[in-house]
């Protein structure tokens, strides 16, 4: 819902203001500009209305305060009686949407501009959304590249260790001590074997990402997610169940931004305090779920608690790139744990067998 806010300390003409608007719009009004910043900290909002002699704070410093410090997106209009403090032609310059003459406009003139302001911070908030996603896909592409150099990296000296290891191995067999040197061979050799898993996992990670726009099953992406952060896991103490209900379904998505999606969120969970990760995938009427469910670790009753839950950039980033894959994710916080719900619709997934209806 779009929400206004009008900056006048001329009560009477900052409620005619507020009438007009809160017609149709959330609005709320701001005395001064020291209120102005108040509500501002704690409400989102979409448009502001300046006066621009105002107590406290002057207009054109709060305009600047608002783009610099809150939102550079916030659509600000100027409505004021004193033209000479900041002339129109100046106020354009920086920017200013629209710049109305107190007396000088119909509460329909007024409409129609907060109308095309509301339109032009749409097209603001689907830009900033594309460019994040823009940003993610790049990072994401430079994760892939960044992994298969450090694959190639380990394994060209581990194909060396692996041959001179086998080598000692074959001379030191047969010899009076090889009975306790057996024991650190083998040492070794699970050594090597847990870098070649590392190994195969950064260059599966590297195809994921060439697989920019190809789909696959979302049960094998999941799979892959969990194949991927099992040793992660196991180093932060962290246990991961993962349990497919929908075998029988063989829906499809993009591979490579729903394993980073995905990836991203168990990772931010891991680094919070969860010693317990579950994921889920549950088929309802209309869509199929992925759940994530976590459970805090216990703390002694002196230990400091931790923060414990994803960032709030991180889900924001995953609900705007799943959006885009034309899912939802919902997210809740409970004093037990946490639980993401991932939603796609049958209509905008890949769904490769005939479906019948679905009971919850």
């Amino acid at each position: 819902m779009t929400r206004v806010l009008i900056v006048e300390d001329e009560e009477h003409y900052g409620e005619f203001l507020k009438k007009i608007i809160g017609k149709k719009y959330s609005c709320d009004h701001a005395k001064d500009g020291n209120e102005a910043k108040l509500l501002i900290t704690k409400n989102p909002y979409d448009i502001i209305i300046h006066d621009l002699r105002l107590p406290g704070v002057f207009g054109r410093d709060l305009i600047r305060y608002v783009r610099s410090t809150v939102d550079p997106d916030i659509i600000n209009i100027v409505v004021t009686g004193y033209e000479e403090d900041w002339p129109a032609h100046e106020a354009t310059e920086e920017h200013i949407f629209f710049y109305l003459k107190k007396g000088k406009f119909k509460p329909e003139e007024l409409l129609k501009v907060i109308d095309n302001a509301v339109q032009l911070r749409v097209l603001k908030l689907k830009e900033r959304t594309y460019m994040q996603n823009l940003i993610a896909a790049e990072k994401l592409s430079s994760t892939g590249k960044l992994a298969i150099g450090i694959a190639h990296e380990i394994n060209n000296p581990l194909q060396s260790m692996m041959a001179i290891a086998e080598v000692i191995k074959k001379k030191l067999i047969g010899v009076e001590s090889w009975g306790a040197l057996s024991r650190d061979f083998e040492i070794l050799e699970k050594g090597i074997t847990r870098i070649k898993r590392v190994i195969k996992q950064l260059i599966d990670l590297h195809r994921i990402d060439l697989n920019i726009h190809g789909k696959n099953r979302l049960d094998t992406i999941i799979e892959q997610v969990v194949s991927f952060i099992r040793p992660i896991a196991k180093e932060k103490d962290t246990k991961i169940q993962w349990q497919n209900n929908v075998q029988n379904v063989n829906i499809y998505v993009a591979e490579s931004q729903f394993f980073h999606v995905l990836l991203n969120i168990c990772m931010s969970l891991m680094d919070y305090g969860n010693d317990f990760i579950s994921i889920e995938t549950r088929k309802l009427e209309d869509s199929v779920e992925v759940q994530i469910k976590t459970a805090k670790k216990q703390r002694d009753e002196y230990e400091e608690e931790e923060k414990a839950h994803i960032d709030s950039l991180s889900l924001e980033i995953s609900k705007s790139i799943v959006s885009h894959l034309g899912g939802t994710i919902k997210y809740d916080d409970t004093e037990k744990g946490e639980l993401i719900a991932i939603k796609f619709p049958y209509s905008d997934v890949g769904v490769k067998k005939q479906r019948t209806p679905l009971s919850r």
